[in-house]
């Protein structure tokens, strides 16, 4: 008979009657019971922290600063009541102190949270010489539940946030006074300088426009500066040479008036006598031979136009006096001084668009700076209007974070477990597991008797004494997986490998439960429940296993659970594949291992001893 055949048996004893058949469907459900119940109440508590009732009492009667010469009011205790009315971390109750007290006592109230009456008081001495630290009270009750202190203390750094705020906006008030004038003469500032900035961005355009103009001008004037130079190197050679000539005829411009009056008269005698010489020889003569007479005619025409240029030259000298050369020597002289400031004045102007032209560099240049200042100006007073706190508590809630903790700690997690269930999961999954072979076997029996008195060997009789209990627990590890994943969301990384190792896992439990079971009858089951117990506080499952004391870090490479629990961790939120090789090989030796000594506990058993017949403990 093979070992399934023989687990096919043992499963038939329960036909017949609904009691047996309900007693292996229990059976199945029972990792179902214990690990789907506990993961869906524990599976995300911190996410309704906002149904925990807790009390504030505010006491502060406030107080009153002297800001610029003027009294401000100020109430710390009204500021942190309005902002956690606006952020509900926990079900706030605000109540009188009486109420709290006898709420916290009975626990109708997690928490107390008091603001004293001298909160303002104190906070107000922070902007004098003699500072106060203000207080807030927190009052806990463990008699209502230590874990619940636990899970109030996971929030408390974002409490401290929202009285920080309130303290910091407070401390702001004294200081500041009116925090919306402020804030709004800061917005005022930010736009200004902004404005200027943008002017000086406009001017810096114009500046460099400007420099490039002067740049041009400053290379034209140099031009002209070189042209004024040459122009009055050449005066000043033109000068040279007639100014003595001018000054000359000025002195003996007499002499040449009478010699050129002399001149005219000579020439227009000369022009007469040739007309009458003319008259005589050619007019008067009809012996006269034409051919001399018209060259006599040619000559005396040029000698006429000779004599009108000798009789205009005349006149012309005879007009100008001595007087008029005298200031044409003068205005020689004039003429060269003049073109000689023209060069100088010239070589001024390139010289004065050249340094223009550096000046302009330099306005740009400071205007460059000016608008990075005042850019950089705008940037700081915005800011600053920023960090001004708000009047309305509303936004200050939502801002505590931020006023709370001015620094943030960026946090990266490889493979998030996301909620306190799925966190868990691994380990209560592990534990239903367990459980399953501890009940099993309570129902089922651990081997064929028949097949015990018969000739078929003690493996085939042990593996079939272990094949009805994993048979049920595969179906119960798949029942408590298809519960978790649709019920609560388990949402594993591999959902394939999640379910492959939760059979191989139940397969090893099984063994394990029917070896015990086996060697020791209901002693067994007994010894199940202390490995049980042991693996609980070994396996790292809550805490992490450097945290237990040493025995149980001893105990903790030796016990399956462990790898079980490391196993689940990565095909459920993710991690290093290597940690389920590793329990594939241990739950795999486990298994063998098992079977093996469950196959030498049968071939001991088919020796007849007393306790054979007679167990000496039953339950």
């Amino acid at each position: 008979m093979s070992p399934f055949k023989l687990a096919a048996a043992e499963l038939r004893r329960f036909r017949g009657h609904p009691i047996r058949t309900l007693a292996l469907v229990a059976i199945i459900l029972i990792p179902l019971v214990y690990g789907g119940l506990y993961l869906w109440f524990a599976w995300n508590p911190y996410g309704k922290l906002d149904q925990m009732p807790v009390a504030v009492v505010n006491e502060d009667t406030g107080a009153s600063v002297d800001v610029n010469g003027e009294t401000q009011q100020i109430n710390g205790g009204d500021q942190l009541v309005d902002q956690l009315k606006e952020d509900r971390i926990f079900d706030w109750q605000f109540v009188s102190a009486n109420k709290a007290a006898q709420g916290l006592k009975d626990g109708d109230y997690y928490m107390v949270i008091t603001v004293p009456e001298d909160f303002s008081t104190h906070l107000a001495s922070l902007s004098g010489t003699d500072p106060e630290q203000a207080t807030v009270e927190f009052d806990l009750n463990d008699a209502n539940g230590y874990v619940a202190g636990i899970m109030a203390s996971t929030v408390e750094a974002e409490l401290r946030n929202q009285i920080n705020t309130a303290v910091y906006v407070t401390f702001a008030t004294t200081i500041f006074g009116d925090l919306a004038q402020l804030n709004q003469g800061l917005n005022d500032a930010a736009d200004g300088a902004a404005e200027l900035a943008d002017g000086a961005a406009t001017a810096q355009t114009g500046a460099g426009d400007l420099e490039s103009g002067l740049g041009d001008l400053t290379t034209g004037a140099q031009q002209v500066a070189d042209g004024a130079a040459q122009v009055s190197d050449g005066v000043d050679q033109a000068v040279d040479v007639a100014q003595p000539v001018v000054q000359t005829l000025a002195d003996n411009w007499t002499q040449i008036q009478t010699g050129a009056s002399s001149a005219a008269d000579l020439a227009d005698r000369a022009d007469t006598d040739l007309d009458t010489v003319y008259a005589t020889l050619c007019t008067d003569n009809p012996d006269a031979d034409a051919d001399a007479c018209a060259r006599l005619q040619t000559f005396i025409t040029d000698a006429d136009g000779a004599n009108t240029d000798i009789q205009a030259a005349n006149d012309q000298i005879q007009s100008t006096s001595t007087d008029t050369l005298d200031q044409a020597s003068e205005d020689l002289t004039t003429l060269q001084t003049g073109a000689s400031d023209v060069a100088d004045g010239a070589s001024q102007v390139a010289t004065a668009a050249a340094t223009a032209e550096s000046g302009a560099g330099d306005l740009a240049d400071g205007l460059t700076d000016l608008h990075d200042g005042a850019a950089t100006l705008a940037s700081k007073l915005a800011t600053a209007a920023e960090s001004v706190p708000s009047t309305n508590p509303a936004d200050d809630a939502d801002n505590a974070e931020a006023y709370g903790s001015p620094v943030a700690v960026s946090e990266q997690n490889l493979n998030p477990a996301e909620t306190y269930g799925r966190g868990l999961a691994p380990f209560f999954i592990a534990i239903a597991l367990w459980v399953f072979g501890l009940m099993a076997y309570l129902v089922l029996s651990t081997v064929n008797q028949r097949a015990l008195a018969g000739p078929l060997r003690s493996v085939p009789i042990a593996v079939g004494g272990w094949l009805p209990g994993a048979f049920l627990g595969v179906l119960s590890a798949i029942v408590l997986y298809l519960a978790v994943e649709l019920g609560l969301g388990l949402n594993p990384k591999d959902a394939l490998d999640t379910v492959g190792l939760s059979i191989l896992v139940i397969l090893t439990f099984t063994a394990m439960a029917h070896l015990f079971k086996l060697a020791f009858g209901t002693a067994g089951s007994l010894l199940l429940v202390v490995l049980l117990m042991l693996q609980l506080t070994s396996a790292g499952g809550l805490y992490p296993v450097e945290t237990t004391p040493r025995f149980f870090q001893a105990l903790h490479p030796l016990l399956p659970m462990s790898y079980v629990v490391d196993a689940l961790r990565v095909t459920i939120s993710g991690g290093e594949t290597s940690h389920v090789v590793k329990a594939l090989v241990i739950l795999a030796v486990y298994l063998v291992g098992a079977l093996a000594l469950s196959s030498l506990v049968v071939a001991a058993r088919r020796r007849w001893k007393p306790d054979s017949l007679n167990e000496p403990l039953q339950v």
